[in-house]
């Protein structure tokens, strides 16, 4: 996929405006020059029709009139143009002049001097025309002047103005282009900054980046050391699953190992099937060894990225023990189950990861079986009240003294010969917890065990014998 410049396109949008300023200015720059063109030779015409008029006057009982000097001299001013004049009567005609030029449309005499554009004579035309009220001997009636001026000075001035005004609006737009230009270089240069950092940095180097940037960025450096922050929370938890896993596995298969030579080295049957036996039981240990390290590290990557959704407590147990039956069947354990709440409403759902919930109620579950007696009474129950839901796992085992339950939590910690295992079970109960923002409490089980209670979210402990 082809990648956008972030320059270009803050160029092209910087650019596009100042065309579409300067297309204004062009068209503000057009309409005042062709009004400034028009108001500086409309006084020439005028001055020029006032001074005929004043020279108008009624001589032997009819209009006449001297054109002055002064009068051409005036229209004088624009060499190149032609000029058309006429002086009439409204009712008697024409005095002198062109008695073809076109006239406003309903026009009627006045004082006031009325301009308008024809084209008279194949070319485009500029008129005045102006009245004036002669009284006299045998004579009381208005005497029009009209002039007609070609176009050429004024279209050379109309230009002349467009041009200077389009020279000086071109110029400034582009040294406004360049600055935009080193100001879009200075924007981006934390950015490449940015970039230059993280292109020199080693692959191991995961510490964030330098704050010192605009507020504009800082977000954005924000977002990336957060990023960074879960890389190297993902990196550290990784490198310790991978150390752990190397360490209990080659524990666990060296002491397999060990087991299978001393049973190779054994001559009587009977040792020999004890040997064995303990091999299997070595296997199995392996097995669950294993087993628990996939799942301990599954919850801790599901802990990086939050996956949440709406989570049924009662329904999520009651399933996670109808599999734990399964398993057991053949044993003498008993499971009780219970979902209670003060009011109808209160066992809503709760917020949360449910494949970690069944992983940590499924580990709960069998080590209550594990660490029980041979005919074991294990109790599942979900209890909730407005402000919390707990659930709470007991069993009828030997339980854990109480200065040693905050050891139990820790990974790969075997609390005495009977309870030789991996050790993970109620670590990965606590990540769950501690992901959830739950309680997590380890107290003595009215069954005379140990009690393992998990409180989503405030309140008092709804888990009472």
């Amino acid at each position: 996929m082809k990648q956008r410049s972030l320059r270009r396109r803050l160029l092209i949008g910087m650019g596009s405006a100042f065309v579409v300023i300067l297309s204004i200015i062009y068209i503000g720059l057009w309409t005042y020059a062709k009004e400034s063109a028009n108001q500086s030779y409309d006084r020439l015409l005028k001055s020029a029709a006032l001074s005929i008029l004043e020279r108008s006057f009624v001589s032997h009982g009819k209009p006449s009139v001297d054109i002055p000097y002064s009068a051409m001299e005036t229209l004088g001013l624009a060499p190149n143009d032609r000029v058309f004049y006429r002086v009439f009567t409204v009712t008697g005609g024409t005095i002198t002049g062109s008695d073809d030029l076109p006239l406003p449309d309903d026009y009627e005499p006045s004082s006031e001097p009325e301009f308008f554009d024809r084209s008279y004579s194949g070319e485009p035309m500029r008129f005045i025309v102006q009245a004036r009220y002669l009284r006299g001997a045998g004579y009381s009636g208005w005497v029009v002047v009209e002039l007609g001026q070609t176009r050429l000075a004024r279209s050379e001035l109309e230009f002349d103005l467009i041009q200077n005004g389009l020279g000086v609006a071109t110029l400034i737009t582009i040294v406004g282009l360049i600055f935009v230009w080193f100001g879009i270089n200075k924007a981006l240069h934390p950015l490449i900054g940015i970039e230059a950092e993280l292109r020199q940095r080693d692959t191991t180097d995961l510490t964030p980046l330098k704050p010192q940037s605009p507020r504009e960025v800082a977000s954005l450096i924000g977002s990336i050391n957060g990023f960074i922050e879960r890389l190297r929370k993902s990196l550290d938890h990784s490198q310790t699953f991978i150390a752990d896993v190397a360490h209990q596995t080659r524990t666990s298969l060296s002491t397999l190992q060990g087991q299978l030579e001393l049973a190779r080295e054994q001559d009587n049957l009977p040792e020999m099937r004890e040997r064995i036996s303990r091999v299997e039981d070595q296997t199995r240990r392996t097995i669950r060894l294993t087993n628990q390290l996939i799942s301990h590290a599954m919850v801790i990557h599901r802990a990086d990225n939050q996956v949440m959704q709406a989570v049924d407590l009662c329904q999520l147990a009651k399933d996670v023990l109808e599999q734990t039956l399964r398993d057991y069947m053949a044993s003498k354990v008993e499971f009780e189950f219970s979902c209670v709440g003060e009011e109808e409403e209160d066992l809503t759902p709760i917020w949360g990861d449910p494949i970690a919930i069944r992983e940590a109620l499924r580990n709960l579950l069998h080590n209550a079986v594990q660490h029980g007696p041979e005919i074991n009474h294990i109790e599942l129950r979900v209890a909730a009240d407005k402000g919390s839901v707990s659930v709470c796992v007991d069993d009828a085992g030997e339980g854990i003294p109480e200065d040693m339950r905050a050891a139990a939590l820790e990974r790969f910690r075997s609390l005495g010969e009977r309870r030789a295992n991996s050790g993970l079970g109620l670590s990965i109960v606590s990540a769950v917890a501690q992901t959830h923002g739950a309680e997590l409490v380890l107290t003595q089980s009215p069954l005379g065990g140990l009690r393992v209670s998990m409180r989503f979210k405030k309140g008092a402990d709804a888990c009472v014998a």
